[in-house]
């Protein structure tokens, strides 16, 4: 008897364990991806650099329980200091065959609970939770840091409203840098096929002007955006000249041409702190969609960001080779090879300096890419 009481004792927690263990581990999926990238950069003044690079990312987004989910991704990235980029998980390849480093790149959780549909409360180290058209201000590999608030409802006519606390830097003897972020936006669906967005987004940065610029690789670098400097014995830190308060209206729309996708875009930015060099804006074309074996992906767009239109150390980190002060022309083409499996190149064709009084300069950037997605 007392044998059949403790197999019935281990049978109850086993049915427990799988009880538990459908509620998060079975809900939970894996998915990641791995880029092998040749570049080639001609820019002006400056010796032509060809190299290739991995990206590897993978990430495990278990669902915790009805209400809650949870997401956890590693990828590899270039490492100065000890510390990652903030704006890319490339790895270069041609150090002696070095281990490539593994950094934390998305940990957060997102609560969604039933009795507010269309809420989710985000915290954590995140995907950008903005809507954004393009990457011409938000480098796509950015996952900032603090809480985000997003919430849609609708069905045809959609409404959608973001918020966003972020960290930027925290100092233990000096006021804290942080991002605070409100977003409304409208979207029309009138079919399976067609929409038409429009929204605007105001994004604050307190703490910047009269501070030491962001540079992750502690190079005082600023990416751009105009500086004063502060000399304190031998060393001359650069400080930013201005504060970023910056009000950005954006549109989408997309239909089906003879079943083809077309998306086209535009957003216009401007930063309301300086008087001049506070511009940016972008405008584009997506033709098809790489999606299915022998499925193309046509892609156009031109950017224009002035001096301190946003923060330099967020933007794209390829147009004009990072940073702001810059504008030109991305064009791209997808090819879908197999499942899961594409191709792609991209040509970027740009000038560097463009509202700084100084000569312009030419920037040209080629990318082939393989990736493959799981």
């Amino acid at each position: 008897m007392k044998q059949q009481g403790k197999l019935a004792l281990a049978l109850l927690a086993a049915v427990g364990f799988q009880t538990a263990r459908g509620e998060w581990y079975d809900d939970g999926k894996i998915k990641g991806d791995l880029r092998y990238r040749f570049e080639d950069i001609q820019q002006e003044g400056t010796a032509n650099r060809n190299r290739d690079r991995i990206r590897a990312r993978i990430g495990y987004y278990p669902r915790i329980n009805s209400d809650l989910d949870v997401g956890i991704a590693l990828g590899t990235d270039e490492a100065v200091n000890g510390l990652g980029d903030p704006i890319s998980n490339n790895q270069t390849l041609g150090s002696q065959g070095t281990k490539k480093g593994i950094y934390l790149d998305q940990a957060y959780f997102d609560w969604h609970p039933a009795t507010l549909p269309g809420l989710d409360l985000i915290g954590g180290k995140m995907k950008n939770p903005l809507i954004v058209v393009n990457d011409y201000i938000w480098d796509n590999d950015y996952t900032p840091e603090g809480l985000a608030l997003k919430y849609k409802v609708g069905d045809e006519i959609q409404f959608l409203a973001n918020g966003t606390y972020q960290w930027i830097q925290e100092r233990s003897t000096d006021d804290d840098t942080k991002f605070y972020a409100g977003q409304v936006a409208l979207n029309f669906q009138p079919n399976a096929d067609s929409h038409v967005m429009v929204g605007a987004t105001y994004q604050g940065f307190q703490k910047m002007q009269g501070f030491g610029v962001q540079d992750w690789q502690g190079a005082n670098k600023a990416y751009g955006n105009s500086t004063t400097k502060k000399v304190s014995g031998t060393t001359t830190n650069l400080l930013y000249a201005d504060d970023f308060k910056v009000l950005e209206g954006f549109v989408e729309a997309g239909t089906a041409i003879a079943g083809t996708p077309v998306t086209a875009f535009g957003a216009y930015a401007k930063n309301s702190d300086p008087s001049d060099n506070n511009k940016a804006y972008t405008a584009g074309l997506k033709i098809g969609k790489a999606s299915d074996p022998n499925t193309f992906e046509l892609g156009y767009d031109y950017r224009y960001l002035e001096k301190d239109a946003f923060p330099g150390f967020l933007t794209d980190s390829d147009s004009f080779g990072g940073g702001t002060d810059g504008k030109g022309h991305k064009v791209s083409i997808t090819y879908q090879i197999l499942k899961n499996w594409q191709a792609k190149i991209s040509y970027f064709l740009d000038k560097q300096k463009i509202a700084s009084g100084e000569t312009e300069n030419d920037y040209k950037r080629l990318q082939i890419d393989l990736v493959a997605k799981f």
